[in-house]
């Protein structure tokens, strides 16, 4: 028998049991009692993922009985290495992930951030290794299922292998965001993108779509705009100065959400950019002039 995989099913025996369980003082909220401790079942999976609904009762028995490991993952540990053999998917049901790759000379390029209920390690199902990197940014727990179960999985319960297809439509959506960032010419507009769609991601987790708090610091920003860290705090004061949004620390409200949308669509320079010398000067200057209230603290 092989031990590496990550879950054990009672009563089917096609799919293979995990060890290496982490020992946890109680079951965390919201798993399953049946399930071993530091384990949920695939039934829980489903729950989190809003379609435990769409099964069959006796669907909904056989995933009760499915238990799929649950990898607790401290904040700056990393979920995956890139390079590292693509082995496991992983549904992240508490936390957040920066998913990034390194170029041959360091440069990191951030990708996405993964919250609850997203997907990591989608982009390696059909290769060998992991084209990215997922690092926590705070403490994190995700679901594990080996990849060589996924078609057990989904042979015992196709709500599950549906769901993998909208993962990979939502793959494709989060780079097609990724380009829609990248293509606007301004380092504000692009901020104002990036902003907007971490608003959508949070409304979509049935949180507040203009107040929410950034895990990650201006540094790891840039890097998922493609800029300077310092033009994200000048991009951040440009839009409170444009009374889009507020910032106080790394918490952002959205002042204007209408305002912010049509300032995204934007694909002209601004005016400071098409100025003299002297005008681009003196608009530096009325912006060092102003800083938002927690601008500052916004940590690298």
């Amino acid at each position: 028998m092989n031990n590496r995989h990550t879950f054990r099913i009672v009563g089917l025996p096609s799919v293979r049991a995990g060890i290496g369980v982490p020992t946890m003082s109680a079951t965390p909220a919201g798993l399953s009692p049946c399930a071993p401790l530091g384990h949920g079942t695939l039934a829980d999976l489903l729950c989190m993922l809003g379609i435990d609904t769409l099964i069959t009762p006796d669907e909904a028995n056989a995933a009760s009985q499915m238990v799929l490991r649950l990898r607790q993952v401290p904040a700056g540990d990393h979920l995956i290495h890139m390079g590292a053999p693509s082995e496991a998917l992983y549904f992240v049901r508490t936390g957040t992930f920066k998913i990034s790759r390194t170029d041959e000379e360091g440069h990191e390029q951030v990708q996405a951030f993964a919250g609850c209920k997203d997907i990591v390690g989608f982009d390696a199902l059909c290769m060998d290794t992991y084209p990215t990197a997922a690092i926590a940014l705070e403490d994190s727990a995700v679901y594990v299922v080996h990849k060589s179960d996924l078609l057990d999985l989904s042979r015992a319960v196709p709500a599950f292998g549906l769901e993998l297809q909208r993962a990979g439509s939502r793959a494709l959506t989060r780079t097609t965001a990724l380009l829609d960032v990248m293509s606007a010419v301004l380092a504000e507009v692009r901020l104002a993108r990036f902003l907007l769609q971490m608003s959508c991601q949070m409304a979509a987790a049935g949180q507040s779509p203009r107040r929410f708090h950034l895990l990650m610091g201006r540094r790891d920003i840039a890097r998922a705009l493609g800029v300077a860290h310092e033009t994200v705090s000048r991009s951040f004061t440009a839009l409170a100065i444009a009374h889009f949004i507020h910032v106080d620390g790394r918490n952002v409200e959205i002042l204007d959400m209408d305002g912010l949308k049509v300032h995204s669509r934007s694909t002209r320079r601004s005016q400071d950019d098409l100025g003299t010398p002297s005008a681009r000067l003196q608009a530096q200057q009325r912006r060092s002039a102003f800083i938002p209230m927690g601008l500052s603290s916004l940590a690298a």
